[in-house]
């Protein structure tokens, strides 16, 4: 009897594994978590390194007298595929479509660029800091760094105000200041000194004499909006007194006479012996110029805040130049009472410092290179890297609330 058809074998142990595979990866189901799996961790982790190694840059870039660039990067927008195809070696090896699964997933992420310039970048690098800002103390930073990076001067001791410039002319010095916020450091790591926000009420009326039964309900309520409080005077009238938000250094009881208080009166011309200072800027309208009389003069500590330009201009000296770059005049030098180049990383010694090195280090945790030579902060400089974080944060609370209206440069990046 002659043979006319033969079917293949069949093969359900093979070919049913690749269907419940092909459905269950084609499905939001099993694909969106699996995708966020592989690839959400692998995004944070590299936003986080480019955003360090661009702040590093223009920390570099500024020593050299460069200008700084900044390029965000607003949105990434990511689309997952699944391609799939099948093979099976069939008899005689012939190949069909049906068999071994030969399933692929790919991330194909849009990502925008945006340049900052303008006002935009008016706003966030030249803008002092407000006293606000040192609620980053309460979120983590350490109190002396923080002083140390941000400060001008407290009560016009200086914190080595010439190494803010791009190419300063003669050294600077901010031992006095150090040992006076490394004095206050010691007293907060004994739970000695909180910094806080308190309200203050003028003594000044700001409106006239009310009388009490024309102040309704919704008056109240404005008036604290925008911020006012209603006082009653001798005679049982109102008037709008102004309230402000006013920060404080608060000393407790155990500390106020303490040695460590006392020099630290003596070095920023403070009354000793007060559980409470008040906080100023020097910036604000209502301040009274910082007291320059003997020691014991004032309750208040006026803080001369730096923008975040002139933050990033002293931290820039902090970078260690090569040799042959300062031999060929390639960036800016200060000459020292000697009358060799003046060592500025000695005035970041001890919180910040950048190495450098002609070829790429192998134990940073983040490098760049630049002008021939790679730039790097060690894994185990701890307070260089945490200074990095501190700039993060303050770049990002200073950024303009405005909506950008610079280009957006989009890219498709696709395989």
């Amino acid at each position: 009897m002659g043979v006319h058809g033969r079917k293949p074998p069949s093969r359900p142990g093979v070919l049913l594994p690749v269907l419940l595979i092909a459905a269950c990866l084609t499905t939001s189901g099993c694909l969106g978590p699996a995708a966020i799996r592989s690839t959400r961790m692998r995004y944070n982790e590299v936003v986080r390194t480019t955003n360090d190694e661009q702040l590093l840059m223009n920390l570099v870039r500024l020593r050299y007298a460069d200008s700084p660039i900044f390029v965000d990067l607003p949105n990434i927008t990511s689309q997952f595929e699944v391609a799939g195809g099948t093979t099976y070696p069939g008899p005689g090896g012939a190949q069909t479509s049906f068999g071994i699964a030969g399933l692929a997933g790919r991330d194909t992420p849009t990502l925008s660029y945006h340049p900052r310039q303008g006002r935009e970048v008016a706003k966030a690098l030249l803008n002092p800091l407000s006293a606000d800002l040192f609620s980053v103390v309460n979120a983590g930073a350490r109190l002396d760094q923080f002083f140390w990076m941000t400060l001008n001067d407290i009560n016009d001791v200086q914190n080595a105000v010439r190494a803010t410039t791009l190419v300063p002319q003669v050294p600077d010095d901010n031992s006095r200041f150090l040992r006076g916020v490394q004095l206050l450091t010691a007293i907060d790591d004994q739970g000695g000194a909180e910094l806080g926000f308190s309200m203050r009420e003028e003594n000044d009326t700001a409106s006239g004499a009310i009388p009490a039964n024309l102040v309704q309900g919704r008056d109240l309520l404005g008036a604290a909006k925008d911020g006012y409080a209603f006082r009653a005077n001798r005679d049982g009238r109102l008037a709008l007194h102004k309230r402000e938000k006013e920060l404080t250094l608060k000393i407790r009881s155990r500390f106020t006479h303490s040695p460590e208080m006392e020099e630290l009166a003596q070095i920023f011309r403070l009354t000793p012996g007060l559980s409470r200072y008040k906080i100023q800027s020097e910036l604000q309208p209502n301040s009274e110029s910082s007291p320059l009389g003997a020691f014991g003069a004032g309750d208040t500590i006026y803080l001369n805040l730096r923008s975040v330009l002139q933050i990033m201009t002293f931290l820039s000296k902090g970078v260690c130049v090569p040799e042959e770059h300062v031999l060929n005049g390639v960036v800016p030098t200060t000459p020292g009472p000697d009358g060799r180049p003046f060592n500025w990383t000695q005035v970041t010694a001890g919180n910040f410092f950048v190495a450098s090195q002609k070829h790429r280090p192998h134990d940073a945790e983040v490098a760049v290179q630049y002008r021939g030579y790679w730039f790097f902060i060690p894994r185990n400089d701890v307070n260089s890297r945490s200074v990095l974080a501190v700039l993060e944060i303050i770049l990002s609370l200073q950024e303009s609330d405005e909506k950008s209206t610079g280009p957006v440069l989009t890219l498709p990046v696709g395989g």
